[in-house]
């Protein structure tokens, strides 16, 4: 047998060594052939050859970097590796502090989860593992855990076939206390501080008898969306929740008496005062005043005009926020500034829970100085609020583009501020309160704290890791490296560019090489859309849905991940939004092509949620040729979707302020620029996906159309996914089915894989459908 040959069983050894052992060897190989080589009177030249075939040898048996890859791979989700630089959370006397990771795992479809415990004085030893919890559905196996002692922390968990819990880990002991039992699952919770009683959302379940009624009757369509009506969602909505207070003693709960409420998974938060009697949340708002119209951000504005007035349902919908007040004792709930919020507002109780400081809410309209309701109508504020009278006292305006993310300071009457502009991480600030007022002075972070010294290192091309940097040098040191195995994987060179778009507006990308990359020699590019950090790594690209860069960079494909514009803010819900985009990609691929990257005849866009339209604008009314186009989970701002939406005020009103109204009486807007009236301008293989059973509508207009115009369409529908997808299986048919799809029209190449047989036979047709389109393009005169 081969496996006793010695030369087989010297390279097996060989392959088996780790890379950096196989490095030095090579080093050492090298050296050594230098020496002889300058005995022997060789030029340095000659050497510097033998090293970069040394370097090629090593490189060619580096593993290309694949979906599965992306999908096993380690994330540091807490502190988060997409949270530009934070840190852990330690305990309250600092001794020790945690870190949550998360894997997919393709052999069981599950994603699995782990809390380690770090020394707090000795970080760079091996944490400690307490606890593991593991998701099969599209809710993560551990959410917002939070440190309730020295030895205890508190954490939503999930395991498969299990809905999600209140859990309190012993970070000692490893005990796992489940604090909760709910028959529809917890989505948020904050605990007092004596955890005596704990506060919480948990999934509305409907109205059973209601519902038992309607069903055998029938009923009249009032709220309810049509894709909730096909799937049998209007039972209980999407997204919609009941807030319930329990004794953690005794079990007892007791259920806020408010009519349920509809919200944005994760947006759902508690924040209970020191002395355990009131708590802060942000629900949408039961009432609707008419003022909320003359607020300047548009979302508030328009949805304001769909929600003022009354709607007969068993549900607050989803559009406009506002922070309330919770009675622990009573469960009477109330709102705590008459207006909306700008955004997920964030809380700092005062130490004595008489006052509560809000960043991220407006405030009210009910002044008389034009100065002041100029200021309110255009900019939320952290203010500090009375319990009692509900009196307030501005403390910042929070400037335009700008978010305030608040948190205690690092002493009492103190608050810090993390701020971001339009994404991008600013110093932080920090107030003080003086007798009355508020000042501000230097943020500083407790030296007492471990961990503000610990932080997530990562680049456009080096992966999440999370290090302890040492203050003065700043020199960082490894403490947990999630993904050694990378070591081993072969990577496109990964940088940022700078570009000028045809409006002489500036634009940011990240390019990411193929792995095989040559000067002189031109590649196909797939731009990928939606957003770019240009300090994050930059694997598959802002989502899991569809978007696989370093993946296609391993099967020679370019990849730019496009940035925002400068000019995105102002173009927004406008139907200047199209060609703003197209100005993107245009000059993308003008700049790249003189630069001698690319090949322009061979370029692809990638497009998920509000980028499907864009993607599908450029296919429509750009002259440029894209060779092939994926748009996942997409809005396109068509007549359909806009009939499919129509009960939801959020949508309807995007939609009207972006063609200034409804089409039946304003069409020229709408048959000007929609896609839904020039489907026929389309000639480029677009694959479509619908990730879920309740959006598959969606989708349906652009399908059909395309379908009956005999142009190369495809619509893959994934029935239980997320918006983006996360379980393991629905991200290797959303980034693998894009992989196949890119370098197939791209590149004219076939996986061998027999399982893909059927796929490729499709497309083959579907090539033919487009080499008929084109020929009818070209014969009509």
């Amino acid at each position: 047998m081969r496996v006793n040959n010695p030369e087989t069983r010297a390279r097996k050894h060989y392959m088996n060594i780790c890379p950096a052992d196989r490095r030095l060897r090579i080093m050492s190989s090298v050296f050594i052939l230098s020496c002889i080589v300058l005995m022997n009177g060789l030029s340095l030249q000659a050497v510097q050859a033998v090293k970069n075939q040394r370097s090629e040898v090593t490189t060619a048996k580096m593993k290309p970097f694949t979906v599965a890859d992306s999908i096993e791979m380690t994330h540091l989700i807490d502190p988060s590796e997409n949270g530009n630089g934070q840190h852990p959370k330690s305990c309250p006397d600092g001794s020790k502090f945690f870190a949550v990771t998360e894997r997919g795992r393709l052999d069981s479809n599950v994603r699995e989860y782990a809390l380690l415990i770090y020394n707090g004085e000795k970080p760079s030893e091996k944490p400690f593992q307490v606890a593991t919890f593991s998701s099969s559905s599209n809710r993560p196996g551990i959410e917002q855990p939070r440190w309730i002692d020295n030895e205890r922390i508190s954490l939503i968990g999930e395991d498969p076939g299990e809905l999600p819990q209140l859990y309190f880990i012993n970070s000692r002991t490893r005990q796992r206390d489940k604090i909760t039992s709910n028959p529809f699952g917890v989505g948020g919770y904050a605990v007092s501080l004596d955890l005596k009683k704990v506060i919480y959302a948990v999934f509305w379940g409907g109205n059973e008898e209601a519902n038992k009624l309607k069903e055998e009757h029938g009923f009249v369509i009032t709220a309810e969306g049509l894709s909730d009506l096909i799937t049998g969602q209007w039972k209980s909505g999407k997204g919609v929740y009941q807030v319930e207070i329990e004794t953690v003693s005794t079990g007892r709960v007791q259920t806020i008496q408010a009519d349920p409420f509809q919200a944005p998974s994760g947006t759902v938060r508690f924040w209970v005062s020191p002395d355990g009697k009131h708590a802060i949340t942000a629900e949408p708002a039961f009432h609707v005043p008419a003022n909320w119209q003359k607020y300047e951000q548009r979302w508030v504005s328009s949805v304001a005009r769909e929600l003022k007035a009354d709607r007969s349902q068993n549900y607050r919908p989803y559009g406009l926020s506002q922070v309330m007040l919770v009675d622990m004792e009573t469960g009477e709930i109330r709102p705590l500034v008459d207006a909306p919020s700008a955004t997920v507002p964030s809380i700092v109780w005062s130490t004595n829970s008489r006052s509560v400081v809000v960043a991220g809410t407006y405030l009210p309209l009910d002044v008389e100085s034009q100065d002041e309701l100029a200021k309110r109508k255009a900019l939320p504020v952290v203010a500090e609020f009375d319990i009692q009278n509900g009196s307030f006292r501005r403390v910042a305006d929070i400037p335009k583009n700008q978010s305030w993310m608040i948190q205690n300071g690092d002493s009492r009457d103190t608050f810090l501020v993390n701020v971001a502009k339009d994404g991008e991480a600013l110093p932080p600030l920090q107030f003080r309160k003086k007798g009355n007022e508020w000042f501000q002075e230097n943020a500083s972070h407790s030296q007492n704290d471990p961990g503000s010294n610990i932080t997530v290192s990562e680049a456009i091309d080096r992966w999440p890791k999370l290090v302890l940097v040492e203050p003065a040098s700043h020199h960082e040191t490894v403490i947990l490296d999630p993904n050694p195995q990378f070591r081993a994987c072969r990577f496109g060179r990964a940088e940022v560019i700078h570009w000028t778009g045809k409006r002489g507006e500036p634009l940011t990308g990240g390019l990411v090489y193929p792995t095989d990359y040559s000067p002189g020699v031109r590649y196909p590019l797939v731009i990928q859309t939606h957003g770019f950090d240009p300090h994050s790594f930059l694997l598959d690209g802002s989502f899991t849905t569809a978007m696989a860069a370093q993946e296609l960079a391993n099967r020679g494909v370019a990849v730019l991940q496009l940035g925002d514009s400068s000019l995105d803010e102002e173009a927004s819900e406008s139907l200047d939004l199209g060609p703003v985009y197209q100005s993107q990609y245009e000059s993308a691929i003008d700049y790249l092509n003189n630069l001698g990257i690319i090949d322009r005849d061979r370029v692809g866009l990638v497009g998920f949620s509000i980028t499907g339209f864009q993607v599908r604008y450029a296919l429509t009314f750009s002259q440029y040729h894209f060779a092939a186009a994926t748009s996942a989970e997409g809005n396109d701002f068509g007549y359909w979707q806009y009939i499919v939406e129509g009960n939801f005020p959020g949508w309807v009103a995007q939609n009207d302020t972006t063609y200034g109204g409804p089409p039946w009486s304003n069409w020229k807007p709408w048959l000007d620029h929609s896609i839904s009236f020039h489907y026929d301008k389309i000639i480029t293989p677009l694959r479509l996906e619908s990730d879920s059973n309740r959006e598959v509508a969606y989708e349906w207009e652009n399908f059909i159309a395309l379908r009956r115009l005999h142009k190369p369409v495809e619509l893959i529908f994934v029935p239980g996914g997320a918006h983006p997808v996360v379980r393991p299986w629905d991200r290797l048919t959303s980034q693998q089915g894009n992989v196949d799809w890119m370098t197939f029209w791209l590149k004219g190449e076939e996986d061998p894989d027999p399982a893909k047989a059927e796929q490729y036979a499709r497309w083959r047709e579907l090539k033919k459908l487009q080499e008929a389109d084109r020929t009818a393009s070209a014969a009509t005169p």
